[in-house]
């Protein structure tokens, strides 16, 4: 998706490919399967939502040419096709969870991941097929990773909060989604740094200096970027693992709500980088 509108929308792509494939860190058998009807609900909702606004800038497009529109046809049919695959295969699932076979409600859960997950690269391989390979794995990479922590985070409050109405269940698995969530945490927010490091490795230093050159250019919108999207989001999920060792699931739950503002702003304010400078971040 190209233009403004395209970069933002691309948040509610990001946060449902994201959220759906989260689910995967939580087993089919002994949760519940209210948790996985509630959430994936959520999900597609989402999805619709996205689909909807992005077919329509599809067709505003076409109808009124590529250079006028929002988005170029181009980039967006291949992607849109698979995120609509990736939207049906969640609602298979949805419907595959009053029948109660795990086996065939996780194969679905895998298929809508993968078909999501294909479809951010497509978008991604879209906007970077002008540029050189460097630029398009750092599009990739920074889609995917977006992806991952607002997915995580959502689906980390939302795990939270199913504890809430099921006492007793066994902390393991909100443990597993914080885990990753700290790891998503650290690795988006070590992304500029490796993106620079690996364009001077490959012999582009001039790609390392454009990275560079966003600090004094872009300073308000860089040190939003890092102090909320990043830090601060990094200390919540420190707070949510010291919390869970209690354990303590309402006060997590608590934070992920508050991780949730901090990523998105952080995603926001990156997003607004990238329109500025070309730099994914």
């Amino acid at each position: 998706m190209g233009g403004i509108a395209g970069t933002f929308l691309t948040l509610l792509a990001q946060l449902w490919v994201g959220g759906t494939a989260a689910m995967l860190l939580v087993p089919m058998v002994g949760i519940g399967w209210g948790f996985y009807r509630t959430t994936a609900g959520i999900y597609l909702g989402i999805a619709v939502l996205a689909l909807w606004v992005r077919i329509w800038l599809l067709l505003h497009a076409v109808s009124g040419g590529a250079a006028s529109g929002q988005v170029a046809s181009s980039t967006a049919v291949p992607g849109t096709l698979a995120l609509g695959a990736s939207a049906i295969l969640t609602l298979a699932f949805l419907v595959s969870l009053w029948g109660k076979h795990p086996v065939w409600s996780r194969r679905l859960l895998w298929a809508a991941s993968l078909a999501g997950v294909a479809g951010l690269g497509l978008d991604a391989i879209a906007i970077g097929r002008d540029g050189s390979a460097l630029v398009l794995v750092a599009l990739l990479a920074n889609a995917w990773l977006s992806s991952a922590l607002l997915g995580l985070t959502f689906t980390g409050m939302l795990l939270g909060h199913w504890y809430l109405n099921e006492a007793g269940l066994p902390t393991r698995h909100v443990w597993r989604m914080a885990h990753w969530f700290l790891v998503a945490v650290l690795a988006q927010g070590l992304f500029p740094i490796a993106h620079g490091l690996v364009a001077v490795a490959a012999g582009d230093p001039a790609r390392a200096a454009e990275v560079l050159r966003v600090i004094p250019e872009h300073p308000i919108l860089l040190g939003g970027r890092v102090l909320i999207g990043c830090v601060a989001t990094l200390v919540i999920a420190l707070v949510i693992r010291n919390t869970l060792r209690i354990p303590n699931v309402q006060s997590a739950t608590g934070f992920f709500y508050i991780a949730i503002l901090t990523v998105l702003l952080g995603e926001v304010l990156g997003r607004a980088l990238w329109l500025f400078t070309g730099i994914p971040f």
